[in-house]
């Protein structure tokens, strides 16, 4: 059978090597009949949200790249990543602020945002009107290893809220709240993919959902901005007639996550990547932002820790070769390449030598930024200073020659993609630090009314805590003059009119306390 092959080509190929000749042959018809790559997900409870989802992952992987996906069924976000840790899957869905802290740690890497879910916060007693009613009342928080269970406890910590904590399933918690047997559930979904949750307005009409407080919004997604963003639950989201809710709702929101292992095999990694990334509007039922938005930017959004073979996905497109699938359904072009290689071998071991190189400049760029992503969220601006190194390498590499334009691009959208993602984090860290010092000013203030003196020593604390964020390089010098003048107007706006005693015990008025804070400035 070779052999007649051989004897239809042309003389060139005939003079070739005939292991060479097999070889070339063979290659895209081996390729064809490899067996297709087989990884586990684990999703959720039989047809809830993360089991539809992780369905809709497994024909996308199928139907784009011949990926068989096994779908693992579990209690939720919590199981899911235990199992993720411990070897039992390839690949969990998980909400962001229960993988956050694995992330952090480098234990688990992220493949894509899939949804956002917000916190809903649902009460049938008119009386009920912001979390601070449901101090001491009885609360479905969500079962036990579930995303919604994780996230209500750190809402109800965050400001100090006791709740009798009720964990029964999803129907059986709505049941108990339209007989009063619990006073409120809180649940956390994709208002796209709620179709259960609709379900349950509709049962219930006197349902209700109720907002979150500004204060608390502002201090959770300030305080872990990587886990929480500031939602709005828009008005007639679950029923148009009567409109549910019937106003805006303000809330939190987190999102769905596909994550894996940092040693998953990149080329399992990167085929579902890809599968997701072509087939994204599919995943509009779950994130309906995809069905007209950039999915690129979409399915990295929020995102500080994504997988390297992930990344290349999202810059480079198909991670597998092109020439290769060409060559399978091309005869003409096999026969034509075995004469190319033939008569002008010599140019293909050029072309080669320097796809090898630009192969070998990209990995070690790809290293080099996974290295530098260690350091996130610690130390944001080391990071920044060594990106913005790695490009000025590159920029010279490309000035003298040594690399090509498409390469230097290549590589120039990998440092610039991270560049950002590390200035966005520099800057949410920022805010979070002005929050905590206005937080801080605010209790100093409290103090001032009642206690001169003790108010007074924290001044003094505030003031040295500046310092040592000046010193430490954690603010710049007119940040540093921007919050001691925060400190001045304090000072004379809100001190008491009587006299306090300075850190020396002596008596002094507000103002001349102002005016000695100023030299000090």
């Amino acid at each position: 059978m070779q052999k007649q092959y051989l004897r239809s080509l042309p003389t060139v190929w005939q003079r070739l090597p005939l292991h060479l000749v097999c070889g070339v042959v063979l290659l895209g018809v081996g390729s064809c009949n490899r067996p297709p790559d087989r990884v586990t997900i684990s999703s959720g409870t039989a047809s809830g949200y993360y089991s539809r989802l992780a369905a809709q992952i497994g024909v996308s992987a199928g139907n784009s790249v011949g990926m068989n996906v096994q779908n693992l069924s579990s209690q939720g976000s919590r199981e899911n990543l235990q199992r993720l840790l411990d070897r039992q899957a390839d690949f969990a869905l998980v909400q962001l602020d229960v993988v956050s802290d694995a992330m952090k740690q480098g234990k688990v890497q992220a493949i894509a945002t899939l949804a956002n879910e917000d916190i809903h916060v649902i009460v049938q007693d008119a009386r009920l009107r912001s979390l601070s009613d449901l101090q001491n009342k009885r609360v479905g928080v969500g079962s036990q290893g579930s995303g919604i269970r994780f996230t209500a406890d750190q809402l109800v910590k965050a400001i100090g809220l006791k709740v009798r904590a009720d964990d029964s399933g999803f129907e059986e918690t709505f049941k108990k709240l339209s007989s009063r047997q619990v006073d409120a559930v809180i649940y956390v979904g994709s208002v796209g993919a709620s179709d259960k949750l609709r379900q349950q307005f509709l049962t219930y009409p006197k349902l209700r959902l109720i907002p979150l407080q500004p204060e608390v919004i502002n201090y959770l997604a300030t305080r872990d901005p990587g886990s929480y963003q500031a939602a709005t639950i828009a008005i007639g989201t679950y029923g148009p007639r009567p409109a549910i809710p019937a106003e805006n709702i303000p809330t939190l929101s987190t999102a769905t996550v596909l994550v894996t292992r940092p040693d998953v095999d990149d080329r399992s990694i990167g085929l579902l990547t890809w599968s997701i990334l072509s087939t994204s509007r599919k995943f509009s039922q779950f994130y309906p932002d995809l069905q007209a938005g950039d999915a690129r930017s979409l399915l990295q959004k929020g995102l500080f820790y994504i997988h390297p073979a992930a990344q290349n996905v999202y810059e480079q497109g198909d991670p597998r070769d092109a020439w290769i699938r060409y060559w399978e359904s091309n005869s003409d072009l096999q026969a034509g390449l075995v004469i190319l290689i033939g008569t002008s071998s010599a140019g293909v071991f050029l072309q080669k030598w320097r796809r090898d190189r630009s192969k070998k400049l990209v990995t070690t760029t790809v290293k080099r930024i996974s290295e530098l992503r260690k350091l996130l969220p610690l130390d944001a601006q080391q990071a920044i200073d060594g990106i913005e190194e790695l490009s000025q390498e590159h920029r010279l590499l490309f000035i003298e020659g040594t690399i090509t334009s498409d390469v230097y691009e290549q590589v120039r959208q990998k440092t610039q993609t991270f560049s950002d993602q590390c200035r966005t984090l520099l800057e949410q860290q920022r805010k979070r630090f002005v929050l905590d010092t206005l937080l801080l000013l605010d209790d100093w203030q409290a103090s001032l009314q009642v206690d001169p003196q003790t108010a007074l020593q924290k001044l003094t604390q505030i003031k040295q805590q500046y310092r040592e964020m000046l010193i430490a390089d954690q603010v710049d010098i007119q940040a540093y003059i921007e919050l001691m003048e925060l400190t001045l107007i304090s000072v004379m706006t809100l001190a008491p009119r009587n006299s306090v005693t300075d850190t020396n015990g002596a008596w002094t008025h507000p103002e001349q306390l102002a005016i000695k804070l100023e030299d000090e400035t």
